[in-house]
């Protein structure tokens, strides 16, 4: 099985995918035999942000369009056309998601369309393997000022009133998915959060990274098989968070959305205190499933 390779120890500490997630993803035996899995990766070093249609050469619907470029992503936001969507001027290639000044406003991008469900989550008691890890920042953790989701989460939820989060980004919808938010309520605090919808509210995990405004952090989860269990562990800038976050998904779990088509969802939603310009910055988002 060929698997990912570091030059040096110092990955742990740069800006680029922790060794200590993707050292066991078979990114090159994937490559090799697409049948085996799926693994995407995005830089935004190569994207463009089209705000007409080529083919009309009309404007792209209010706040619907896309993101082009290594992932092509569904785009959405509630201004104008797609103008919260900024690639920023940055040699490595970074991705604002803004908030203007309006109360719940989201932005958004995802990947299937926002239809598709390109990834799907292992099933409690199934092994096969999921990665994630993206590395963002905030622009603010002032509290009432906005929310954020990274991580995966059902097709569908690039859209108004909030989708993975509610309209004012001070709570989580009750959707399938499984990443990290940053709550309107405690806008410093990124907590660990997954849900199967309808099985009740989301299970999260606060108070474990802290976030300071504008600082880069690297965050992601992954399966993994420890003896005879089967866990989701969580990681902060190439640092294992520890057992005491684990989820079990050895056997039964009911808040976990287990064998469910998702979709990589990044996004920033304003609230009461939203200024022009806070949001969401991403630098890369990373992720990979085998398929058994």
């Amino acid at each position: 099985m060929s698997t990912v390779r570091f030059g040096s120890a110092a990955a742990v500490t740069s800006r680029m995918p922790s060794p200590i997630i993707w050292n066991d993803c078979p990114v090159g035996s994937i490559a090799a035999d697409p049948a085996k899995g799926q693994h995407a990766f995005d830089d935004f070093q190569n994207s463009v942000v089209p705000l007409v249609n080529e083919a009309s050469a009309t404007d792209f619907v209010a706040g619907v369009g896309n993101v082009l470029g290594d992932i092509n992503w569904y785009a959405f936001c509630e201004s104008d056309k797609l103008t919260e969507v900024v690639l920023s001027a940055d040699n490595d290639g970074v991705l604002l998601l803004r908030n203007d000044t309006t109360d719940a406003d989201v932005t958004a991008i995802t990947t299937g369309n926002n239809v598709v469900g390109r990834f799907r989550t292992p099933t409690a008691g199934n092994a096969h393997g999921l990665w994630f890890e993206a590395r963002v920042k905030v622009v603010t953790i002032t509290d009432s000022d906005q929310g954020a989701f990274i991580g995966l989460c059902q097709p569908g939820e690039a859209k108004n009133a909030g989708g993975a989060m509610d309209g004012g980004g001070s709570g989580l919808s009750d959707v399938d998915h499984v990443g990290f938010a940053q709550l309107s309520g405690d806008c410093d605090d990124l907590i660990l959060t997954y849900d199967e919808a309808g099985a009740g509210t989301a299970q999260t995990e606060t108070g474990v990274i802290t976030l300071a405004a504008d600082t880069w952090v690297r965050v992601g989860f992954k399966v993994v098989t420890k003896g005879q269990g089967t866990y989701i562990q969580w990681y902060k800038d190439g640092a294992y968070l520890g057992a005491d976050y684990d989820v079990n998904i050895t056997g039964t779990n009911a808040n976990w959305p287990g064998n469910t088509d998702m979709d990589i969802l990044l996004a920033a939603v304003g609230e009461s205190g939203s200024e022009a310009g806070d949001g969401l910055y991403v630098d890369w988002v990373r992720c990979a499933e085998l398929y058994l």
